[in-house]
Parts: C-alpha cells; structure tokens; sequence
C-alpha cells in the first residue's frame, strides 16, 4: 500500500473518530498508530508509543504552558476579570454603547493575564451578559461582543496558542508573543468602533437612556458600588504585563522564567485577597485554581501527546515534504497558495479547538510558507487570526456555546449577534495579511 493512500486512511479513521464524538488527543493518537502499523509495522509502532510520548512533552520549553495557564486561572480567581470590567465602565461609560466597549476592554485586559478565548469568553460573559442586561441592551447584540472579544485571547500575549505555535515551528516564542500585541489593540478598536456605529445608527440596542433593571438579583458592578473602582484589577494586570511581555521585549527574561514569574506573581495577587474575602474563601480560591490549572494542562498535553504521534506518521511516510514540494509547485502566485492555507483553518475552527487545529496544520502548512519566502511570525498572527474566526463561526464555534451557558442567552441569539463581528474580524485579518510591518516591527526591535 502506498504512502499517500495509507496517509488518506489515516485522515478518513481520523475525521470519523472526531465526528463519532472522540476526544482529539485519542483521535490523532488512534490515526497515527493504525497509520504507522500499517505503513511501518507492528514492531516498529511499538517502539516508537514507548518514547515518543516522552520526548514530545520532555522539553523544557513546555513548561511556558502550565505556567500561563496557572497565572491566569489565579488572576480569574483573584477577580481580575471583574475589577477589569468595572473600570473600563467608569472610563467608557460615557460613550455610544458603554457598557459593550468596556466589555471588549475586560476582555482584551483579562487577556493579557489569560490566553485562554474559552476562558476569557465565561468569564467575562458571566459579568457583562449580566449588566448589558440590566442596562437594556439586546441580549443577541450583547453576546455577539463578548464572542467576539473573547477571541482576543488567542491573540494578546500571553498566548498559549502562540506559544503552542512556536514550539511546533521553532519560531520565537518571545518574538511571537511580542507580535501578538499590536494586532491585538488593532483588533480590540477595530470591534469597539463597530460597538459605537451600530449604537448611533440603532441606540435601542445598546439600552440607550434606559435605567438599570433587576436582573437573575445580582448586584451591578457598572455603577458606584461598595465593591470598588476596580482599580486593583487594572494594577495587576499591568505588574502581570509588565513581568511577562515587559521582561521578554527587555531581554530581562526568557519566556519560560517570565511565564514562571508571572505565576508566582498571580499566586500573591490571589493570597493578598485574604483582606477581602477571608481564609475560607482564600482556600477555596487556591485549590479550584490549581485543580483547574492541572485540568487543562493535562487536557493539552494529551493533545500534544496525540499529535506527535500523527505527526511523527506523516513524516516517516514522506507526506509532509511531498505536500510541501508539491504546493510550491503549483502555477499560483504565492499569495493565493497563503490565502488557501489560511482559509483551510476557518473549517476547522468550527470544530475543533485552537491547539488541536495548529498541531495538525502547521506541519505541513509552515514548510510551505518558509518556502515561499513569508515571515513565519506574520503567519502566526495571521493563522491566529484565522483561528479566531473559526472560534466564532456556525455551525459550532466554541465562544458561542460557551456564551449560550450564561443565563438568558440562547444559541440562536449568540449566533445571530455574532454575525456584525465575522466581517469586522476579515477587515482587520485582510490589514494584517496586507501590511505585514504591522505585525513584524514590534518582534524585530527585540534584541
């Protein structure tokens, strides 16, 4: 049997398992066996699962991951997120759709200290769905903003993404997290201006002059409240900032000690909340974050585990070169042959998750595009981009059902608010894909 048939049945036993509902990390894993068993042999199958597994998650630079996710589930359980939300609203309050812009702030502020879309999305949601509520806003309007910012994520440093990114490709992990900053700000105006012209031409759905109601009998976090300015939120997260991207951009650290830093900075962020919620909460505090930071490592590393096996298939049967010889070849100009790969990512990104995506594409995408000559940085950004409308896209899009969990939002509400934002996040991708320096200058002043 040839190699690239045995790859197609690799693929087909690939796209089954996923649809059957198997969790990715066993699906690639099953695909790459049964492809090595039958391209390689049982015996050498059987060697290559007792190490393989080992040396993809026996790497130093994977530390980065456990580490960020760590950071920012104590940040989430310090309540940054909501001292985030809380002063963006005294700071935007006065502008067309208030409330949604300093959704998108909270967003792209928790961000900074998350890396997570899926985490950034319920946890800003559970706060602004609620008080764009309140305020009279459309609840599908009001769910299409926190989708969308959600993804930024994936984009503002420090992303887990990136870093997944630069791991599988060799690029820099710091550069990339660096690249990820203005694209992220451009990204962020580029939504709160679609927020104000929508509120201008329709100010009903951003509540316009409407009194805040009762909403599910929790207390609003918009206004003058008890609970502060939220000026502490916005303290942490730029020491957070300031520690990660700050000490990579300074050369101070490398991106696993700013990642390591930055953890045990959030750890004490979360111990000083001992003067405001007290020791029994404290506690609580400090277990759910650590569970939950053990609970997603584990599920990506899975995932890593999984894809170094279906990656270590395609390569050993010569399907990742024989791909990338023969899309170099093809009678396209480069550009179009980077637009296709890029437009590959938005399926996908209807049904599977970020890591899962980029560990299955970029091995036989990025030879591809180092080939033609295109800065592998700037691909990233723009994969990431890609990745971010697929997390936002029907039929599935992971933001939006994870949105459709908030009380008073149903999936069809989510689906249709999230219809503005598709386009506005083309506009900003076509930007980046067209004027690469915006991607590229601020990751080359690294020295």
């Amino acid at each position: 049997m040839t190699a690239g048939l045995v790859a197609a049945l690799a693929v087909l036993v690939l796209l089954v398992l996923l649809c059957t509902g198997v969790p990715v990390a066993f699906a690639l894993a099953t695909a790459g066996i049964l492809g090595l068993i039958v391209y390689r042999g049982a015996d050498i199958t059987a060697s290559t699962m007792g190490s393989l597994p080992y040396q993809a998650t026996a790497e130093a630079t994977l530390v980065v991951i456990p580490m960020f996710i760590l950071m920012g589930v104590l940040a989430a359980h310090a309540r940054v997120a909501e001292d985030v939300f809380r002063i963006s609203h005294r700071l935007l309050r006065r502008l067309p759709g208030g409330l949604g812009l300093a959704s998108i702030a909270a967003c792209a502020g928790f961000g900074a200290v998350s890396g997570s879309s899926v985490a950034t999305t319920a946890t800003v949601g559970r706060v602004a769905i609620v008080e764009m509520r309140k305020y009279g806003y459309n609840v599908a309007f009001a769910a299409g903003i926190v989708a969308a910012a959600g993804t930024l994520s994936v984009l503002i440093p420090p992303s887990i993404v990136l870093v997944i990114y630069g791991i599988i490709t060799g690029e820099s992990i710091g550069a990339l997290l660096t690249a990820g900053i203005v694209p992220g700000i451009l990204s962020a105006l580029v939504f709160m201006s679609l927020v104000i012209i929508r509120v201008r031409l329709r100010p009903a759905i951003g509540g316009f002059n409407q009194a805040p109601t009762a909403v599910d009998d929790q207390p609003s976090l918009a206004g003058n409240r008890p609970q502060g300015k939220g000026y502490a939120g916005l303290v942490k997260i730029t020491v957070l900032f300031a520690i990660v991207i700050g000490g990579i951009y300074a050369g101070f650290f490398t991106a696993t000690e700013a990642a390591s830093l930055g953890a045990l900075a959030a750890l004490f962020m979360l111990l000083a909340d001992v003067f405001r919620y007290g020791p029994r909460q404290l506690m609580i505090n400090l277990r759910n974050s650590f569970a939950e930071a053990a609970s997603v490592t584990s599920f990506i590393f899975a995932i890593l585990v999984g894809a170094s096996l279906f990656t270590y298939f395609l390569v050993s049967a010569g399907i990742t070169n024989a791909f990338a010889n023969w899309a170099l070849e093809l009678p396209v100009p480069p550009t179009v042959l980077i637009v296709v790969l890029l437009a590959i990512m938005v399926p996908l990104g209807m049904f599977l998750d970020p890591i899962s995506i980029m560990l299955i594409v970029l091995p036989l995408a990025y030879p591809v595009v180092i080939g033609l000559g295109f800065d592998g940085i700037w691909f990233a950004i723009l994969t990431v981009k890609m990745i971010e409308i697929g997390l936002i896209t029907p039929p599935v899009g992971l933001n939006v059902y994870v949105l459709a969990g908030t009380p008073g939002v149903r999936l069809e509400d989510a689906f249709r608010g999230i219809a503005w934002f598709l386009p506005a996040e083309l506009f900003t991708t076509s930007l980046l894909f067209l004027i690469p320096d915006l991607v590229t200058w601020l990751p080359s002043q690294i020295g």
